[in-house]
Parts: structure tokens; sequence; C-alpha cells
């Protein structure tokens, strides 16, 4: 039986703890933060999702809103049984746990919001670590997935052969002797946190990731000549698998381009299905600073299902009759991937596909990296090419840089009155899950050749450490600050001498329209005012001839 209950630091409940049943144990939480700690650390709790807790299995979460909730806490735990106490939002010297009169070893420290610290302890008759053998290490992967049950995240470990020795949810430990490579993967967009420990000593702990790897173990190699390739790492996770009752597969290819040709240099297919591991981990070699172009086309997968409609077109639906219709479906996937090149990430986002009838997502994508050229990716008499690298603060407060914050666009001036003029580029169709500090992200893309028309624009507010955009591979250093101080942007004109913006710079044609119809009222309505006039005058003179009164009136 479990028993709990919060005991406050000045009430008589704090002498008298609980009495266990001899099958329990005495769980305590005591806090020893002050007041004014308190206080000092309540700006990292920024929302709901930042709110310091206490989460046990069975019992649920306790959330700490204000100083005065944060009592000490006692529960009857079984002993036979392995529990699990997560504090979030407090660091490990605001508090101390204790399980049947012995203190407990507080477990490795994460990041549960992108900023705030949260551990997790087990307490009672828990699964002890594996003893290794002479020639093995002990592989310990720790993992914080979030307080909600539907984040869906996966991992694997692969030999140096890239043969899959473990597969499942990132937690565990496990005994290695070899090489190793641990692919990692979630679907989230608040992505988790995880720590791999090889044989005593940490290789690897990231506060914010989304598709990540790292190898560890002996005599790992280089995965390409370093000398004269460039390597291309793709990731991809696709969670809609786990439900599906069909297997699909995604198709790509990587093509290395050069001035007069484009040749493949390695192409395969993602599949995905009823007993297929969602996560996807390819590694590829290019000649050495190359232009590679990644496309990857979306299946077309159609499903049988039965749905309950009338029997007939009928607006009486008090006696309507129901029946069972057999009808196929497309299959609407939305996986994450990612694409880096030498360290310099250019996709990383949910990809939403296939196109939908409203014209939203895509059938496919296509990705490029590495130093392009505008004669070698572009029609150099209808395009330029656009060239984008930033680079991210080595510290940030929180462990990402959300999409919200890092703002960018490349397109024509707001004088284009459509949309999708103004965003032909966006920083949304590169990257929708969020920024690493200290690292580099790029962009390259084939745009009309219209000049001083078009400009690339950053938020003044975007963290970024720096930029460049390069035009046919020219770096434009011409930077304008525009618009309201809010919504400041910096402006890079996408052409040469280009004369900066002003409020009344150019008009819409809908504007002009507009101006002339005004002006064509106005010059009208003074016509008639004149016509009008002169009429009136003309009929008040000729009232006046002939007239004795008003002449005598006149002589008055």
């Amino acid at each position: 039986m479990m028993l709990a209950q919060n005991t406050s630091k000045n009430s008589p409940a704090a002498i008298a703890t609980l009495t266990c049943h001899e099958t329990d144990a005495l769980l305590q939480v005591k806090y020893t933060i002050t007041e004014d700690e308190w206080d000092s650390s309540s700006s990292n709790f920024g929302n709901w999702g930042s709110t310091p807790f206490l989460y046990l299995q069975g019992i649920g979460m306790i959330p700490y809103e204000n100083f005065a909730d944060l009592t000490d806490y006692e529960a009857c735990l079984p002993r036979d049984e392995c529990s699990e106490v997560v504090v979030g939002g407090l660091p490990t010297d605001a508090y101390a746990i204790s399980f049947d009169g012995k203190a407990a070893d507080i477990g490795q420290e994460f990041v549960f919001d992108g900023k705030n610290p949260v551990t997790s302890t087990e307490v009672g008759t828990c699964t002890t670590k594996p003893i290794c053998k002479d020639t093995e290490a002990l592989l310990d992967i720790q993992y914080w997935s979030g307080n909600f049950d539907y984040n869906q995240h996966s991992f694997r470990v692969e030999d140096k052969e890239g043969n899959t020795v473990l597969h499942g949810e990132p937690e565990g430990r496990y005994s290695v002797n070899q090489t190793w490579r641990l692919s990692v993967g979630s679907h989230h967009l608040s992505p988790p946190t995880y720590s791999v420990f090889f044989d005593g000593e940490l290789v690897r702990r990231s506060n914010s990731w989304l598709l990540d790897s790292v190898r560890f173990g002996g005599n790992c190699k280089p995965l390409c000549n370093e000398d004269d390739e460039s390597l291309i790492e793709f990731f991809m996770y696709d969670g809609e698998s786990r439900y599906s009752e069909v297997e699909y597969e995604y198709e790509w290819d990587l093509n290395v381009t050069n001035l007069n040709s484009s040749a493949t240099v390695s192409s395969g297919v993602v599949p995905q299905g009823p007993g297929i591991s969602p996560l996807a981990h390819k590694i590829m070699c290019v000649p050495k600073d190359s232009c590679s172009s990644f496309y990857i086309s979306a299946p077309n997968v159609t499903r049988e299902v039965v749905r309950r409609e009338p029997s007939s077109n009928t607006t009486d639906w008090t006696n309507i009759t129901w029946v069972n219709v057999t009808t196929n479906e497309t299959l609407y996937l939305r996986p994450v991937y990612t694409l880096a090149m030498d360290n310099v990430k250019y996709r990383k986002v949910q990809w939403f596909t296939p196109e939908r009838s409203s014209g939203y997502g895509s059938n496919n994508q296509t990705t490029n990296m590495g130093r392009c050229t505008v004669g070698g990716l572009c029609d150099v008499q209808t395009q330029d090419l656009f060239d984008l690298e930033l680079r991210t603060p080595a510290k940030y407060e929180w462990a990402s840089i959300g999409t919200h914050d890092m703002s960018w666009n490349f397109g024509y001036s707001k004088d284009f009155e459509t949309w999708e003029l103004q965003y032909l580029l966006d920083a949304f169709d590169y990257n929708t899950h969020g920024y690493d500090p200290d690292s580099s992200y790029g962009a390259i893309a084939c745009v009309p050749k219209d000049g001083c028309d078009l400009s690339f624009n950053m938020t003044l507010r975007s963290p970024v450490e720096s930029y460049i955009v390069k035009k046919n591979g020219i770096q434009l250093d011409d930077r304008q600050e525009v618009g309201p101080e809010y919504w400041a942007q910096m402006m890079t004109p996408f052409g040469q001498n280009c004369s900066p913006p002003t409020p009344n710079k150019s008009l819409s044609g809908g504007a002009i329209a507009g101006i002339v119809t005004a002006c064509v009222v106005a010059v009208g309505a003074i016509l008639f005012g004149l016509v009008w006039y002169k009429r009136r005058q003309n009929q008040s003179s000729k009232e006046g001839e002939g007239d004795p009164l008003r002449d005598n009136l006149l002589d008055v």
C-alpha cells in the first residue's frame, strides 16, 4: 500500500513521519533551498513547462509554482520494487533524497526544458549494472525523454561494419568490447537530452538533440579521407511508421555537380513500416569542397480503410441508414530529417509529404550543400546563386535557439504584394527544430536574376554570432537597417550599389491605380463646381434685366 504526504517545515506533521507497512520503506525528499535562492532562480521559470516539480510513478506530478508550495515530501514505497524519483527545476544541492533511512545517490543531471535541471533517482530494488569481462567496457546510456508519454524517440548502436547491435528506447546499460556508433533520433519539437558513458568516461552529452550520433571505443578511424573528401551525414526519423500497417520507402539521390556535369555518387531508399526501425542514418563521402545536391522523394502510399457513410445523399438525418464503405486513402507523412556537410547543417526540418490538395507540403525536396557555383548549379541566363552561412553564438541562455527567435527571409521587397514573392526563401524552409549553439548553418539556392529588387533580411533580434551572404560567390557587405523598431531588420540588397529603401521609393500597381482614380474624381468635382457656379451667375443676370422694382431698389 502506497502512502504519501507533504510536510511543512514549521508544522507538527514535520515531526510525525509516516508509518509504513513492513513490505514498504519510507521515501523522504527534503528541500534545503532558501526563499532568497528561490527568488534568484525564479527568472528561469518562464512558463508552465519550466515550473519546478516532483514526479513519482504511480503518484504523478507535484508542481511547485511558488516557494510556499515547496514542502518536504514523504511516501511509503515497496522495498522489493524499483521506483523512480524525478525532481525538476532545482539544482541538486537544493534537496536531499533518502530511502529506508539511507541517503540516495541523486542521479545524473539533465536539462528538461532547454534551461533548467532535472534528475532521475532510482530507489528500492533496482537492476544493477552488468559486470563486464576484462576485454569489455560498460556502455551506459542515460536519457531524459520529458514528461509526455507520447514523445517518440529511438536509438540504435552499430558496430564498425554498420550492423545493428542494439535498438530500442534510449535507456539501460550495455556491455560492449568493440568500436561502436550510437545513433539517436527524436520526433518531438522539444528535443530531450542524453548522456553516453563508455568505460566510465563521458563521451557525449547533449541538452538539445533531434538527430545525433557519436562514435566510441578503440581504433575509431575517420569515416572519410580528411585530406580530399568531405563528409555528408543524413538522418531521418519517421515516427508515423510505428503505427502504419503498410510498408513504404523514401527514395534519395546524392549528386555532385560540376560546371558541365552532374553525377550520382550515392543513392538508396529509407524503408519504413511494421517491424522496421523508424531511425535511418547514412554517412557519405564526396570530393572535398564539392557542390553536392541531395534529392529525396516521398512515397505515394495508399491504404484500404473502411468508413461509415450514409447509404444515400439525404438531409433527413433522423432516418438515415449507415453502411460500411471500403476506400483507398493517401497516407500523409511527417518525418523529420537533417543533412549536414563538413559540420555545416543545411536542413533540419519536419517534412509534410506528399503535397495536400490545399497545396501544403511537397512531394520532394532538394538540398544543396558545399561550395557551389552559379554556372554549375543554376541557369546563368535567368538565375543567380544565393549562398548563406550563419554561425550561432557559443553561449546562449537556453540549450537551443528557437526558430521563432532566429528569423530571416530572402525575396522581393514589400512593394511586391504577394507573400510568396516576399518569401522566396525562409528560415523555416531549412530549420523547423531550432539551432544549436556554437554551430554553423547554411542555405544555397538558385534565385531569379532581379538584382536590387531582391534582398536578404534578418531581424535584429536574431541571436546570430555572424552571417555571410554571397551572390554568385561574391560576398555582399552592404547592410541597411530598415523597418519599425520592434520589427527592425538588417537588409542586404542582392545587387550592386542599391539605393537605400524609403517609404515612398516606389508604389505598387494597386496604389498607383488608387491615386489615379482619386485624382480623376477630384478634377471632376472641381470642373463640376465651376460649371455650376457659371450657370448660377448667368441665371442671376437674366433675372435682373427689365425689373423696375429691382432697379428702384438698387437706386436707393
